[in-house]
């Protein structure tokens, strides 16, 4: 059909969003191939280990592999419980999306520091983006 719209799916969780996401990078494949999705987003929680096998994936099945990752953020708007300091403050997530080469660096950036500068006693997903 020459006026046909297709969904696009911004945020899809793979096996590599542990305790989140069950599906294998070619599984996910198939499955939009069937759907006859134009593109499909990957956006696995803190982290970007999928990326290049699903680029490589989705672009073999013609689809259009969009790249991106889920990631808390601390906007330095909510203060610690101090009758309980050692549990860390829920942060939002927020999704992230590269649309070209230079958005998928500084996703690379963002992710990595997330990860290094997260405190050992809080959640790798509660990341500290927004203080500087």
């Amino acid at each position: 059909m020459a006026g046909e719209l297709n969904f696009v799916h911004l945020h899809v969780h793979s096996s590599y969003s542990l305790l989140e996401g069950a599906l294998t990078i070619a599984r996910l494949a198939e499955l939009a191939k069937a759907d006859h999705q134009p593109a499909l987003a990957l956006t696995d929680t803190d982290n970007m280990f999928g990326a290049l096998e699903f680029s490589e994936k989705m672009a073999s099945s013609g689809i259009q592999p969009i790249v991106g990752c889920a990631l808390a953020v601390d906007f330095g708007d909510q203060e610690q419980n101090p009758r309980n300091a050692s549990v860390a403050p829920v942060r939002p997530r927020v999704v992230l999306l590269a649309a070209r080469e230079a958005g998928y660096r500084s996703l690379m950036r963002l992710n990595s520091r997330a990860f290094l500068e997260t405190p050992p006693h809080e959640a790798a997903s509660q990341a500290r983006l927004a203080r500087g």
